[in-house]
């Protein structure tokens, strides 16, 4: 079996990078997109079994993307948001799990294995 697929979706480069770095390392095949367009572009490859979300994005934000997501991709596949905003100002409704920015490496690699192992 291959190794499970992640997208992630931010706008800001050097986070992408780093939860790139931090996930690859980890064993798991990591895609990256800077906005939703993108994202969405993305999902026409093989299945994910994990997206991280940030929440504050350009064009359409992470609420809207994951409602599309939702909607057109897979109910089932877990997302998770990510933001520099509190927890307690998002809308977790439609979420698998938060985490803040900025995070430590285990703090992002706990809530993947979480979610996905």
């Amino acid at each position: 079996m291959g190794r499970k697929k992640i997208l992630v979706v931010d706008d800001d480069f050097d986070t992408l990078k780093s939860i790139e770095q931090i996930l690859d390392k980890d064993g798991y095949a990591v895609s990256v997109a800077t906005n939703a367009m993108q994202a969405l572009d993305k999902l026409g490859d093989d299945g994910f079994s994990l997206i991280l979300i940030d929440v504050i994005m350009p064009n359409l934000s992470g609420y809207e993307l994951l409602r599309i997501l939702r909607q057109k991709y897979d109910h089932n596949v877990p997302m998770i948001f990510i933001s520099i905003k509190p927890r307690a100002e998002i809308n977790l409704k439609e979420a698998d799990g938060f985490i803040q920015k900025p995070f430590s490496k285990k703090q992002l690699s706990d809530a993947v294995a979480n979610l996905i192992g």
